[in-house]
């Protein structure tokens, strides 16, 4: 459990900064502090991680010294071929590259006596993270800002990063991709079924890792008339059409300098499609009824529900406005079913998101005062399994088994969006029944709410008439069409098909192999069994890349 006081832990070799963070920052808690000797937190690397690994709750924010006098033998490797005095002069950097490999979402502050452009160097993308400053050791008032200001980009990017991301490898290469086309003003392409998180993926990854300063613009073509589209998007001047009873400004001219996000845009009309063309190729719009040309610099993601390469096939898509939109950065966000192993790591977050929020957290510290708990307890979802039970001052709420069961076991058509939902309503109905039950002095055993099944059946039932009708209606994302060809032999037709449907999926998957293992056997570290099967049907990385 957090302590009251956020918990400060300082590594570094002497007693330099101890004292004067003990005297003047009194709102942390100094880890393992000795007011005797002024000595506090780790005097190295090694010693370090065992305290993380012995007390993470504990530490809210590090501060990291660069250089260490200490016996190589305690020093971590900074890089191939780094002399010993470089090894100490960056020994921080070392230790940060270990940290953050272990821990990173955790806040460091780094520590120097003078600005070491040498340091960024040799720090590369560890100094570039909103997470960790550089900055005059010597500098308290400084200091103490750049600390609290680093805990709250840590506690902002713990709410951005934690909660969607999961293990999956699926989601691991989407981080990748999406981290390297942030960059620069290529548009994106999202595909995925409703509730994947295609605009949060927009807004809280894409656009806040584009560098631009320009305001995220949002227009969801699903909810436009058809025949209002190009005012949306372009402008109108008064007058242009029925109803334009003043001039209005597109969303690419108010996205100007950001980011213009938008949503279903398999539903644009033809006509418009041409016009957006024009838009991405010249960078220029012009309103409905105007004269005049507006230049404009925005950066489009572009999200359909629905594989925009099916609908060029189709033709309900323009073939030259999907090339401009760039099939190389074209992105597929896996749904929840696919990525199953990640819905405990997601259900415990959104738990913890609705035990802050506004429904459950009263709920929360009133169940809390009524067990006679202190204030600051802390309260855990438990799945699956029957924990040693609640540790300490700490309340859990716990998932039976055969609960947990039909969670893994439900389709999840609403996806992401659905689970947070289900959450936070199981979080609320649960510290509803546990209050009344307190206040019926019924006992609560161990301090542990057991979530009733039944309501999780209540849950799920007003989705599964959904999930059927999704499963009916499935978008082609999972599907592949392919042609029947005859053959001189069954084995030859067989062999067709499946070579098509690795061609299709190589294709989808912007040739990533992991990508297509994940799909095809649910485990995206089979790729090198799918790359022998892709190589024996007589497919060739370079050829069709070259193609």
């Amino acid at each position: 459990m957090t302590a009251q006081k956020p918990g400060l832990l300082l590594i570094d070799d002497g007693t330099n900064y101890a004292g004067a963070i003990f005297r003047h920052m009194p709102e942390f808690e100094l880890l393992l502090f000795n007011p005797e000797t002024g000595a506090a937190g780790a005097t190295d690397g090694p010693a370090a991680l065992k305290v993380l690994a012995e007390r993470r709750d504990d530490v809210d924010v590090v501060l990291l010294d660069m250089h260490f006098d200490i016996p190589d033998e305690r020093l971590f490797p900074l890089e191939e071929g780094a002399s010993a005095r470089r090894t100490r002069r960056f020994q921080g950097v070392a230790i940060l590259r270990e940290i953050r490999a272990r821990y990173p979402h955790l806040p460091v502050v780094l520590l120097t006596a003078h600005e070491d452009l040498s340091l960024v160097d040799a720090a590369g993308h560890l100094t570039s993270q909103s997470m960790t400053y550089i900055l005059d050791g010597d500098d308290l008032d400084t200091l103490r800002v750049r600390i609290h200001t680093a805990m709250e980009d840590a506690a902002q990017q713990s709410e951005e990063t934690r909660i969607l991301w999961g293990d999956s490898p699926a989601m691991k290469h989407l981080r990748r991709r999406l981290s390297v086309l942030a960059r620069g003003a290529m548009p994106v392409i999202l595909e995925g079924e409703t509730g994947t998180g295609k605009s949060w993926l927009a807004e809280k990854f894409v656009h806040a890792r584009s560098g631009r300063t320009g305001p995220f613009v949002v227009l969801d073509l699903s909810t436009v008339p058809p025949d209002l589209i190009s005012a949306h998007l372009f402008g109108s001047e008064k007058g242009a059409y029925t109803g334009a009873t003043e001039t209005r400004r597109g969303v690419f001219e108010l996205a100007h300098g950001g980011t213009l996000f938008i949503d279903e845009i398999q539903n644009a009309p033809i006509e418009v499609q041409k016009q957006l063309l024009l838009v991405l190729q010249d960078r220029r719009v012009r309103p409905l009824g105007a004269s005049r040309e507006i230049v404009v610099d925005v950066k489009v993601i572009a999200a359909s529900n629905s594989p925009l390469d099916e609908a060029v096939r189709n033709g309900t898509f323009r073939p030259d406005l999907y090339m401009r939109l760039s099939p190389a950065t074209r992105l597929r966000i896996p749904p929840l079913r696919e990525r199953i192993d990640d819905l405990e790591f997601l259900a415990r977050r959104f738990a913890d998101k609705a035990l802050v929020g506004p429904d459950a957290g009263p709920l929360k510290d009133e169940v809390v005062e009524a067990l006679g708990l202190p204030a600051e307890t802390s309260v855990r979802l438990t799945v699956g399994r029957g924990a040693r039970g609640p540790q300490g001052a700490s309340l859990e709420i716990f998932i039976p088994r055969p609960a947990w069961h039909m969670l893994l076991e439900h389709p999840w058509p609403g996806n992401i969006r659905e689970l947070e939902m289900l959450m936070h309503n199981l979080i609320t109905f649960t510290l509803v029944d546990a209050l009344e039950a307190v206040r019926k002095n019924a006992a609560i055993a161990s301090n542990r709410l057991q979530v009733d099944p039944g309501l999780i059946g209540n849950l799920l039932a007003g989705a599964s008439a959904l999930g059927q009708r999704g499963r009916e209606d499935e978008t082609d994302a999972d599907r592949i069409a392919v042609d029947l060809r005859p053959g001189q032999t069954l084995n030859d037709v067989s062999r067709d098909v499946e070579k098509q449907v690795f061609l299709t999926l190589y294709r989808r998957c912007n040739r990533d192999f992991a990508a297509m293992a994940q799909i095809l056997l649910g485990d995206g570290d089979k790729a090198r069994a799918v790359r022998l099967r892709f190589n024996q049907l007589g497919l060739r990385v370079r050829e069709l890349d070259h193609r």
